[in-house]
Formats: structure tokens, C-alpha cells, sequence
């Protein structure tokens, strides 16, 4: 499968040149979400908070992710500090490296100008240019994937141990940023049924010697996870959820239309046109290739849909070799008036995106009252403000908190404050990270600062001799409509 563009000089240099194009638009893109990051006013998603929480806390585990996102996020903010723009800045540069590989795994499999537009394609994609100006373990998962993806051709065109260990490194580093990464193998089977003319991969030693190396890797993970009662394991479980609304036709429905969102609406068309009609009418080695290893995704979290829910984001990975897939149609195969208007859109999305997020505060954007695109990350400095007025009036110990969101935000944003964030363990098995690791009956400090979405939390006030309201608030922005606050003092342990 080695491009036929190597084969001459003249043909060499025109393989430079695209190159050089790749790397000249994917710097500019770069340069442009690192300058969009620089001034994106939105506050922290509850999620980014919680992976900040983690980085400042190295372990080889986590209670619903592996560890390498927190890894990533505590290097950026050992060297450039705490700041929104600290924590995401990894993802520009992160799908920036995932752009670069799709254009060697194009290039690869077809040819260099392939790379070009398979390269920008994904740089441009709409759930790409979101995802840069956020957080999150996809965006490592991304990149080893791809990674992935070009071992796994120079390993099976080679049959070398470098590409093993490359291979190996690539899917052990991409198990522990997210356990999705399993779906490779899955892919790799898939893509076994329709290769006959040589030796598979599977047959062959250095595949093994690659699984090997990416068990070592997930090794401290999995230890973590047996001595934490497979904490992340059964988070993942929950996630699933079979077993409720069987079959959920709507949320599979939900899920497709989502997708057209997440890849662009002509992208996702083609990639399903392209699914449909090339089996039938004939295709090469790279097609299988590029369809064995993304379909069986879709599929899967279709299926996972219509069994319980899905995210929009959970079929990520199909859109790396899908992307490879409709580069190659739209650039060499049909009407390049598809490839204008696809590139054109995309572009016109990065771009818009890029300088709204700039003025994502309420009222900044001249929308209508109800259109709130940012109102998930909203609120939360309003609230850390108004706790950080109470502390200033009276002496506390410590912040207490009853859920994940409140835990996971109010530990950022009143990280000034230096008072331990603890929460409220509601039961005998901990529900999240924080309810995990920090538990308040396993440390009542006192007084504590009390600071809930219940109107009524009789079940954490009622364990306190005294427990006094002082105050609430109605955030002006944001999902979360009111707070409340207690002085709680006299922890009573519950009995039994």
C-alpha cells in the first residue's frame, strides 16, 4: 500500500510540496486556537475541573478515567499555572499532532495530496474545532488512535519490531486515556475477514510482542483499579446503562442526527453513502482498510443507543480513518464542488467559533434569550464569589459539597481560599471521585461551609447538632438555578 508518488523524483517533489502545505496550514490553524484559547471567556465545564483535580493529585488511576489526562494537565500547569487557558491548552496542540498523523496515514495509503485534504478535513471538523477549545480525554485517545493506525500499516506492510513497539506504545498510551481505545482491537478482527491475498498481522509474532507492550503500559492501571475496588471499571458499567428503555429508537435517532453535527452534515453523508455503496460496488485494500476501522464503532454505539444512551462524542474514533475515507472521495473521486463546500463550511465553523467564545459572557452575543450556547459553563465564578464572601466573614475549616459538579468546580474556583473541598458520601459506596477520595465523615473538620443545590438537604443538615442557613443565591447565568449555603458545627456520626 505504499503511495506510487514515491517512486520517481519528479513525482518526490510533488509529495514535498504537499507535505509542505500540510504543515503550513496546520501551523496556521495552530497558531489560531492557541490565540482563540488565549482569549476564550468560558469558565470550566464541571468535567475540566475535575481532570485539574486529578493532575494535581498523580496516580495511575482515577474513579470514572485513566490517569493520562491528568498527567497532561498537571505537566501544563506545573510550567504555565492554574488557568483556564492553562488547563486546555493541551488540546490545540494534541489535535493538531492527530492531524499530522492522518496526513501520514493518508499519505500512506494513497498519496500525499490525499494527506493534504485528509489532514485539514479533520483539523476542520466541527466536533475538532470544540474540542480544541476545551478539555477532555478524547483528545488524547484522538491522537493515539491515529498513532495507531500508522503502525499498524508499517507493521503489517513490515513486519518490523519498531512498528511492534510503536504499535504497542501507541495503543497502551491510548488505553490509558480512555478505555475506548479496546475498540482497536475489535477493528483489527473486523479488518481480518476481508484481507486474503497475505499473512495477516494477527498471524504474525510482532502483533503480539505490540499487545504485550500496551498490557505493561495499562499494568499500573489495572493494579489501581483491583486495589480501588475496579472503581473505573464499574463507572464505565453504570455508563452503559442496559437494561432501561430497551429499545430506545429515539435515542438512536438522537444519536445518528448528532453525528452530522460532530463530522459536518456532507462529511457524514458521504462517510454513510460511502458505507452503503462500496461494498457493494467494489472496493480496494485501503477502503476496507479505512472501513474496518470505523464503522464497527459507529455500529457499536448505535447499538449502545438504541440499548440505553449515547453521548455524541462516544463514536469519536470512527471519524479518524472515516475522515481518511472522505478525503480520498471528495478529492479524487467525485464533483470537487463537495470538497469546496465541505472545506468552506468547516471553515467558516472554526472561524466563527474561534472568536464567540471570546464573548461568551451573557449578553455579550446578540442572541436571542432563549439561545444559550455557553450556559453549561456558566455560573460557577458567580457562586465561587459569593462562598468566598462568606468565608471572608466568618472562620471555616472546610467547604463541604454534596455532588460531583459542585465538588469538582468549587475546588477550582476557590482554590484561593486554600479550605479542603470534602463531600458528602450519601451512601456506603462512593458514587464519584471526590465521595472516593474525600469523604467529610472520614474527615468531619468543622465549622464547615455547606454548599448545595438542595432546597431541602435534610439528610446532611440532620447529622449536625447545629446547622444554621446563612445565605443563597440565584446565579444570574448558567444551568445551575439556585444555591444554598449552611454553617454547619456538632458532626454527629450516623450509627450502624
Amino acid at each position: 500500500m505504499t503511495a506510487v508518488e514515491e517512486k520517481g523524483p519528479m513525482i518526490s517533489r510533488g509529495a514535498s510540496v504537499w507535505a509542505t502545505r500540510t504543515v503550513v496550514v496546520l501551523g496556521i490553524i495552530l497558531a489560531c486556537r492557541i490565540l482563540s484559547l488565549w482569549f476564550n471567556n468560558t469558565e470550566l465545564f464541571f468535567d475540566e475541573a475535575q481532570y485539574w483535580v486529578w493532575g494535581n493529585e498523580p496516580a495511575f488511576g482515577y474513579f470514572s478515567k485513566p490517569p493520562l489526562l491528568a498527567w497532561i494537565i498537571g505537566l501544563t500547569t506545573f510550567v504555565f499555572g492554574d488557568s483556564e487557558f492553562a488547563i486546555r491548552l493541551p488540546s490545540p496542540f494534541l489535535h493538531t499532532a492527530t492531524a499530522a498523523m492522518v496526513f501520514f496515514c493518508a499519505r500512506r495509503l494513497f498519496d500525499s495530496r490525499t494527506g493534504f485534504w485528509a489532514a485539514l478535513t479533520y483539523a476542520l471538523l466541527p466536533a475538532v474545532t470544540l474540542s480544541s477549545e476545551l478539555i477532555s480525554t478524547d483528545v488524547p485517545l484522538l491522537f493515539f488512535w491515529s498513532a495507531a493506525l500508522l503502525a499498524f500499516l508499517e507493521l503489517e506492510e513490515k513486519d518490523s519490531r519498531a512498528a511492534a513497539v510503536m504499535l504497542g506504545l501507541s495503543l497502551g498510551f491510548g488505553l490509558m486515556a480512555k478505555y475506548a481505545m479496546l475498540y482497536f482491537f475489535i477493528c483489527v478482527v473486523v479488518y481480518s475477514f476481508g484481507v486474503g491475498e497475505r499473512p495477516h498481522v494477527l498471524a504474525r509474532r510482532n502483533f503480539w510482542i505490540a499487545a504485550g507492550i500496551a498490557l505493561l503500559i495499562l499494568l499500573p492501571n489495572l493494579v489501581w483499579n483491583a486495589l480501588n475496588q475496579f472503581a473505573t471499571v464499574g463507572h464505565t458499567g453504570e455508563n452503559i446503562g442496559w437494561g432501561h428503555g430497551f429499545p430506545n429508537f429515539s435515542g438512536l435517532g438522537e444519536f445518528l442526527a448528532s453525528q452530522f453535527g460532530v463530522m459536518g452534515p456532507l462529511l457524514f453523508g458521504i462517510y454513510l453513502a460511502a458505507l452503503f455503496r462500496l461494498p457493494r460496488e467494489g472496493m480496494n485494500r485501503q477502503q476496507w482498510f479505512l472501513i474496518a476501522f470505523s464503522a464497527p464503532i459507529l455500529a457499536i454505539i448505535c447499538f449502545q443507543a438504541l440499548m440505553s444512551k449515547a453521548y455524541a462524542n462516544w463514536a469519536a474514533l470512527t471519524y479518524l480513518a472515516g475522515t481518511i475515507l472522505v478525503a480520498d472521495l471528495i478529492a479524487n473521486r467525485i464533483p470537487d464542488w463537495w470538497l469546496k463546500a465541505s472545506t468552506g463550511l468547516h471553515a467558516l465553523v472554526f472561524a466563527v467559533f474561534s472568536v464567540v467564545v471570546a464573548f461568551s459572557q451573557p449578553g455579550q452575543l446578540p442572541l436571542p434569550e432563549d439561545v444559550k450556547p455557553f450556559e453549561r459553563t456558566q455560573g460557577s465564578i458567580e457562586i465561587a464569589g459569593e462562598a468566598r464572601a462568606m468565608l471572608a466573614k466568618e472562620q471555616y475549616s472546610a467547604i463541604l459539597v454534596d455532588d460531583r459538579r459542585m465538588a469538582s468546580l468549587m475546588s477550582y474556583y476557590l482554590r484561593d481560599a486554600r479550605l479542603p473541598v470534602l463531600s458528602w458520601r450519601s451512601g456506603e459506596a462512593p458514587r464519584d471521585h471526590f465521595e472516593m477520595t474525600r469523604p467529610y465523615q472520614e474527615n468531619p473538620l468543622m465549622p464547615a461551609l455547606y454548599i448545595t443545590r438542595q432546597r431541602n438537604p435534610a439528610g446532611v443538615i440532620s447529622s449536625f447538632g447545629d446547622a444554621e442557613y446563612v445565605g443563597e443565591i440565584l446565579p444570574t447565568a448558567g444551568e445551575i438555578a439556585h444555591i444554598w449555603f449552611y454553617r454547619l458545627r456538632d458532626y454527629r456520626a450516623q450509627q450502624g
